[in-house]
């Protein structure tokens, strides 16, 4: 992976394929690997950027806490350092947290946008879902584990009872040569808990795809539809399956709606 500077922070990226500039920014937690299984399905039409968010994998770990606009702010000066923008860029989670931030504030580097599995601020039940995995994580729980234990939230039932697919996705987290540390996750999970977009989200005007399964039970239909509502150039498609890792369950279908959306001219 290469290496920029950007705000004072060093962020590994990578560049693969060939096509239009397409950035995928990552979850809570998650480094660049968590694309892995969906980079080479973009590649033959897209040139693909991931990289590693400010507290994950090989980029920097500076002290917290991470402002959900710090990391807006880092991916912004990321596509100005690439000199590729204005880019298409999908965010997954807390990389939706992220996108927002960026349709916000730095409209000017996105061309379209896809809000995968995303919200606009915590419920009580995400409050109370990331102060577990906080917990377990505090305590020494290996990342394995860790996965395994979180799958529930990430996959429908289907997946689930298929032991193993689902270790085969477990596996995915025992290959991070880099995982996350926990100074990392805290410092990101401490401005994702304290993030709202509702009050800006009007004035974001940038063709946005929300995009989320019916089965998502982390970031529910409810939390994307509100986005899609507050946007005036938003579409809100609900595929019938899937849940809050529904690229990696369904990724035919959810690769088909972003691609459909984002499509693959230069312009």
């Amino acid at each position: 992976m290469a290496t920029a500077t950007v705000n004072g922070v060093t962020l590994r990226y990578d560049v693969q394929g060939d096509g239009p500039p397409l950035l995928l920014i990552s979850g809570l937690g998650q480094s660049s690997l968590a694309w892995a299984p969906v980079v080479p399905r973009l590649t033959a039409d897209y040139t693909v950027i991931t990289f590693d968010n400010r507290g994950t994998g090989r980029s920097d770990v500076p002290p917290g806490p991470y402002a959900i606009d710090d990391l807006g702010d880092d991916t912004a000066a990321l596509i100005d350092h690439l000199g590729v923008g204005p880019v298409r860029a999908v965010g997954w989670s807390l990389g939706g947290s992220v996108l927002q931030s960026m349709l916000i504030r730095h409209a000017r580097v996105l061309s379209r946008a896809v809000l995968l599995s995303a919200f606009p601020s915590y419920t009580p039940v995400q409050h109370a879902w990331l102060d577990a995995g906080l917990t377990l994580r505090r305590a020494g729980i290996d990342p394995v584990t860790l996965g395994i234990q979180g799958m529930a939230w990430g996959f429908t039932a289907r997946l689930l009872a298929d032991h193993e697919r689902a270790a085969a996705q477990a596996e995915l987290v025992r290959k991070d040569p880099h995982p996350t540390t926990l100074a990392g996750y805290e410092a990101q999970a401490a401005g994702l808990r304290v993030y709202d977009s509702r009050p800006h989200l009007p004035s974001a005007r940038t063709p946005t795809l929300v995009l989320v399964g019916a089965e998502d039970v982390l970031t529910p239909v409810s939390q994307s539809v509100e986005i899609a509502e507050l946007m005036p150039n938003a579409t809100l498609q609900v595929l019938p399956r899937g849940g809050h890792s529904m690229i990696l369950e369904y990724p035919d279908d959810t690769i088909a709606a972003i691609t459909a959306f984002l499509g693959k001219d230069t312009s």
